[in-house]
């Protein structure tokens, strides 16, 4: 979500040269504004502010220098967040925020129909439209220490947009399954038998292994039990003929920077490249060895190559 001061940068530009009525501002934000939406076109991931934002500063471009009309220079402060206001209630009304396109960069699709990922991107959308319209009505009345403050909200939308995602769905959570908290008295400084244990765990898959040892880093006295010689669960290999054969779990998803695996790793001070490793994955079709690439855009690109009467159907589903 931090991608969303990049939007910003065309309007800083714009704002700040306007503030000196100087219509080089107007511009600079479109040049800024082409360069972006261009880099994102090319990537595949138009994000809507950025194109409402191109939109504006064209007509801006043509009213300046086409009609040498001041407003846009004069009014930039109050036209400007009345567009973004206009851009971010239209994408709420339309159940698409437009804050959604920039959390698409920071996790993978299978979060972006979560009804939590949802929520939070309405509630930082919601929060996005109220600072543009606070602030265009400030500048509109020309209120004592409007742009300080309008300043001070946008950097504080800024702050908001990143701290909200990382503390917001452990503090959801947390309240969604409170109503099914159980509470055993357990005081985890008292000094325990060499057999007396704070909490006792059935049965060692990765389940139980991980509660453990986050109520060990905790302080609690931890006894995890297992009938297996082996812990792990399915989360274990085994070897027969030379070969190591997984037992159940084949590949680990949420090792990305933001992922929820690797924060339980920071957690539990690990590291994730001494615990992991990337699979190599490869296929034998009709004969022929098929490695499979580990960038997403190459295994388009490949399976593609490989069913070109596909491909259309091919990159729908990626």
């Amino acid at each position: 979500m931090a991608c969303i001061a990049i939007s910003f940068i065309p309007w800083i530009v714009y704002w700040v040269l306007s503030g000196l009525r100087n219509p080089l501002g107007v511009v600079l934000a479109f040049a800024i504004s082409l360069a972006l939406l261009a880099w994102e076109v090319k990537s595949r991931r138009v994000n809507f502010m950025d194109v409402t934002s191109l939109i504006y500063f064209t007509v801006a471009l043509v009213g300046t220098y086409a009609f040498d009309l001041k407003l846009f220079v004069e009014e930039s402060g109050f036209l400007g967040y009345m567009v973004l206001f206009i851009m971010a209630a239209c994408s709420i009304a339309a159940r698409n925020p437009f804050t959604f396109q920039v959390s698409k960069r920071d996790y993978p699709e299978v979060y972006w129909r979560d009804r939590m990922f949802i929520f939070i991107n309405n509630v930082i959308a919601i929060a996005w439209a109220l600072i543009f319209l606070v602030n265009a009505v400030m500048l509109f009345f020309e209120l004592p220490y409007a742009k300080a403050i309008t300043i001070t909200l946008v950097v504080a939308g800024i702050i908001f947009s990143v701290a909200f995602p990382l503390k917001a769905p452990a503090y959801l959570a947390t309240r969604e399954f409170r109503r099914y908290d159980w509470k055993v008295e357990v005081d985890a400084g008292e000094p325990k038998e060499e057999d007396e244990y704070d909490v006792i765990i059935v049965g060692s898959g990765i389940g139980g292994l991980t509660c453990g040892a986050l109520l060990s880093k905790r302080g609690y006295k931890v006894l995890v039990l297992e009938q297996h010689h082996q812990v792990g669960g399915y989360c274990t290999s085994f070897r027969r003929g030379g070969f190591v054969f997984n037992s159940g779990v084949e590949d680990v998803s949420g090792l990305w920077d933001k992922g929820p695996i690797t924060y339980l790793l920071k957690e539990l001070g690990l590291s994730r490249e001494e615990l992991f490793v990337r699979n190599k994955v490869r296929y034998i079709f009709k004969g022929e060895l098929i490695d499979m690439p580990d960038n997403l855009d190459e295994l388009v690109k490949k399976l593609s190559q490989m069913f070109p009467s596909e491909e259309e159907s091919i990159r729908a589903f990626f």
